[in-house]
């Protein structure tokens, strides 16, 4: 996390639990390298399961509203949606968070999760 980051308006709207999980992401983060140049990284292909989420939140409803508002703010995008399939959601980093509050700030419909609609 660089100054910059940490100034802007974005994380200046995230509560502490929200930079925590964010930086729990960011450890996640791993690249391979050669004299000085990232050969390969997951950047994209950063997972968290329900297990890790369970421990790290206790309420997974809490976890996913914070997910979604890291989101929200630009930090963090949907690569792949695991719900129908069972599997474990893909998020990957984004650098949205540059622009939040600006006029054309606009996170893009297929970058978030989505949610189920509730019948009554």
């Amino acid at each position: 996390v660089c100054d910059d980051m940490m100034e802007s308006a974005a994380w200046k709207t995230l509560e502490l639990r929200q930079q925590g999980l964010y930086l729990h992401l960011k450890a996640k983060y791993t690249q391979k390298g050669s004299n000085g140049t990232v050969i390969s990284d997951n950047a994209d292909n950063i997972t968290i399961p329900a297990s890790e989420a369970a421990q790290l939140y206790g309420n997974l409803k809490t976890f996913r509203s914070d997910i979604d508002f890291l989101i929200e703010c630009g930090f963090i995008k949907m690569v792949q949606y695991g719900g129908n399939t069972r599997t474990v959601n893909i998020y990957g980093f984004s650098d949205r968070w540059k622009k939040y509050g600006s006029n054309d700030y606009e996170v893009p419909e297929n970058e978030k999760r989505p949610h189920k609609i509730k019948t009554i």
